[in-house]
This record gives C-alpha cells, sequence and structure tokens, in this order.
C-alpha cells in the first residue's frame, strides 16, 4: 500500500505535457485551449521595425492568464505595454490596453477523438487606456490540419477601433506550416500580415521561418518574420507556463 502511495506521489509531482493554449507559430493563433479548470500564464513580446511610410518601430508586450472554462473554451485576461517610435512622433512607452478575450474550439481536444481538422473562433473586447473614449473589437477564424509530423494552420483576422464618431478597420490574414523534428522542437514558416482599411495607417506583411519547443509544463513559439511589404522585420516570440 506504501508503495503504490509512493508512486501515486511521485507520479504527480512529475512534468506533464504543455499542451494548454499553445500554438507552435509566432504571428498565428493556434486552435488548441486549455482543460477544463487549468490555468497557464502567457506572455508575447512582438515587434515591427522600419515601417516605410515613417520609419516607425514598435515593441509590445502582452501578458495574462488563461482559464480553461471546459475542454473546449478558453477565457483570458490580456495586458498590453507598448514602445513605439518613428520619424514624426518621439519615443513614448504606455500602458496600452486590457480586455478579455474567449477561445472556442469547435472539436474535442481528446488526443483520442480529436480529429485532424480543427476550427477555432477567437473574439476580444479590449479598453485603449489611452484614447479613453474607444473600445476594441478582435475576431479570428482560424482552422488546423494535422497529419504525421506536419501541421498546417490558416488564421483569419480583423480588428475594429470603435468611437462615438469613427470606426477604423483592419485584417489580419495568415497561414503556416509546422513539421516535428523532434518529440519536443517543431520548424516550419508562416506568413503574415496587417492591412488596413483607411489611408491613415501603415499596412504591412512578412515572411520567415518559425521554432516552436515544449517541455514538460513550459512551451515556447517564435517567428521572424522578413519584410515584404512596407517593414522590415517583424519577430515575434511568446511562451506559456501551465498550472
Amino acid at each position: 500500500m506504501r508503495t503504490a502511495l509512493a508512486i501515486l506521489i511521485f507520479a504527480s509531482l512529475l512534468p506533464r505535457t504543455a499542451h494548454a493554449g499553445r500554438s507552435f507559430y509566432g504571428w498565428l493563433y493556434g486552435t488548441e485551449v486549455l482543460p477544463e479548470r487549468a490555468v497557464e500564464l502567457q506572455t508575447w513580446i512582438l515587434e515591427t521595425n522600419g515601417k516605410e511610410v515613417s520609419d516607425g518601430k514598435e515593441t509590445s508586450i502582452w501578458w495574462g492568464p488563461l482559464i480553461g472554462v471546459t475542454d473546449q473554451l478558453e477565457l483570458s485576461l490580456p495586458m498590453e505595454l507598448e514602445w513605439k517610435q518613428s520619424d514624426v512622433a518621439p519615443a513614448s512607452f504606455t500602458f496600452k490596453r486590457f480586455g478579455l478575450e474567449a477561445r472556442y474550439r469547435l472539436v474535442s481536444s481528446d488526443p483520442v477523438d480529436a480529429p485532424a481538422f480543427a476550427p477555432l473562433l477567437r473574439v476580444a473586447v479590449k479598453r485603449d487606456v489611452t484614447v479613453r473614449d474607444s473600445v476594441i473589437v478582435e475576431g479570428d477564424l482560424v482552422a488546423s490540419y494535422e497529419v504525421g509530423a506536419l501541421h498546417a494552420l490558416a488564421d483569419l483576422g480583423a480588428v475594429g477601433v470603435l468611437t462615438s464618431d469613427d470606426q477604423v478597420w483592419q485584417v489580419r490574414p495568415g497561414a503556416g506550416v509546422s513539421f516535428a523534428l523532434t518529440s519536443e522542437l517543431r520548424g516550419g514558416a508562416e506568413v503574415y500580415a496587417e492591412l488596413h482599411l483607411d489611408s491613415k495607417s501603415e499596412s504591412w506583411a512578412a515572411v520567415g521561418p518559425n521554432l516552436a519547443w515544449t517541455h514538460g509544463r513550459f512551451w515556447l513559439s517564435a517567428a521572424f518574420g522578413i519584410g515584404v511589404y512596407h517593414v522590415k522585420t517583424a519577430p515575434r516570440v511568446m511562451w506559456g507556463i501551465a498550472f
């Protein structure tokens, strides 16, 4: 009896696979969500360097907890910080926005029952701290397909900044592939763009390699975007720790 109890305690202390909320991509949302009642802390750091119109540079930090409400529904409470500089504006660093985000996977996450094709819906509502009368709404339709070592994903997103007298919209299409190199390491490539539907803001697009690593309860993914339209480089790294 004591031996069995010791084995059970030891097994409970071993690292578990960190599949919660993980993405194999840097700029694209994944289709995995947290198991019910699980919690994860995520951090993202993303940059755009050398935007063509104003030689703009931006670095943003996204941080927040994620909670598994069910095995298919995940909520997060993100906070975002932003540093910006351009030819027409001095450098600034600020607490930019916060909000509530929901991700719903339309098929089972169970490793036995999960199909190869997995769609996911993401919606978010955020408050802009620096523009007090604006509301930011975000949405994504994400779909992934996995067969053997190959994982392919497409992500079509949209962002709207709404005020009492104006609306600014942006679409964010992206796609990528990822290949399993080892049991913990993956590599591939992706393309991503932010296309503004007005002439007031800069649109851009980038393509480049990505890398993902999972170890126990920790996971990390990154992409280095090389500009193909109105930007020089667009690196992004994100990581999470599941509890």
